[in-house]
């Protein structure tokens, strides 16, 4: 009797062990299953809009020769929209640019700006719609300094940007056939001339300072700063008055635009495309080949007065 009462003790207690062994396994299981699902990364309901958008869904390369608009987009897993958009117009080679950061609802975000390089605000309305992203500028408002008018200010229709799509090579050799301004010229014609060079402008690295000097000096904010030169340097007779107060740059340009004007081709890279963008210039005489012999003497005047005149430093 002793021995079944000390064998019935035994099985208690293995039994007791077993089921704490299994209660104390599922609570550990559960704990497991727990972290897995504290750790498992949330997939965003916009990761499809990851990427760089466009309109007509243009390259990267072909919006900085040519002009254009594109919409960065990174997306978090809780979406939270980082990027930014950037514009740049198509003749002068001027961009603007927000930093965007908002988190998106309803495919739906907005986002206040109160710059966009220009002195700009506004509120940019964006929409993420079928297989395309819609950007809307809400209550905008000019900056008190911008001149120029431009600015990131309408609405734009972006598509996603393919790799390579409608990119244009330029190796910085002369791609199509330039056409010397004509005063017969439709508006049409120059126009089209105008978006030709446009690429070289684009490559000028003081092609801003020029604009900056045309619009706010001279208020010159249309298409004859492409098909006039600065200065009439072969028509009319300059003192040093005539360049009291301009920029050391203008200078510089106003004396190489005597050789400009018979055709000098430059060795120098901004000299080179700043002369490729205005519309009454053709290259035609390389610089070992040029002859000073053909300048006439109110040109050989003015260039000796820009000469001494000339301090621009590159």
């Amino acid at each position: 009797m002793e021995k079944l009462k000390i064998v019935i003790i035994l099985l208690g207690l293995i039994w007791f062990s077993g089921c704490g062994y299994i209660k104390q396994t599922n609570i550990e299981s559960k704990d497991i299953a727990f972290s897995e699902e504290e750790t498992t990364s949330i997939q965003s309901d916009y990761e499809n809009y990851i990427g760089t958008w466009s309109e007509e869904g243009k390259s990267h390369e072909s919006i900085i020769y040519e002009g254009g608009t594109e919409f960065s987009v990174e997306i978090t897993s809780d979406n939270e929209l980082n990027g930014y958009l950037y514009s740049q117009q198509e003749i002068s080679g001027r961009f603007a640019e927000i930093d965007i950061i908002c988190r998106i609802e309803d495919g739906e975000c907005y986002y206040p700006f109160s710059d966009d390089g220009w002195g700009n605000s506004g509120i940019l309305y964006i929409q993420f719609e079928t297989n395309v992203i819609k950007i809307s500028v809400q209550d905008f408002v000019m900056g008190e300094s911008n001149t120029s008018g431009f600015g990131i200010d309408r609405t734009y229709i972006l598509s996603k940007e393919e790799a390579n799509q409608n990119s244009t090579e330029y190796d910085g050799e002369q791609k199509e056939q330039l056409l010397q301004y004509s005063v017969d010229w439709s508006e049409d014609q120059i126009l089209d001339e105008i978006e030709k060079r446009a690429v070289y402008l684009n490559r000028c690295s003081y092609y801003e300072e020029v604009l900056d000097f045309l619009e706010n000096d001279r208020e010159v904010r249309d298409i004859s700063m492409y098909i006039n030169p600065l200065y009439y340097t072969d028509t009319e007779y300059y003192n040093e008055d005539s360049f009291s107060g301009v920029p050391s740059l203008i200078i510089h340009l106003a004396k190489n635009e005597i050789y400009a004007r018979h055709g000098y081709i430059f060795k120098d890279e901004n000299l080179k495309n700043y002369f490729m963008g205005q519309l009454w210039y053709i290259p035609s005489v390389k610089a070992e080949e040029f002859d000073d012999s053909v300048f006439s003497d109110i040109e050989k005047r003015n260039l000796e007065l820009l000469n001494r005149l000339d301090t621009y430093k590159k």
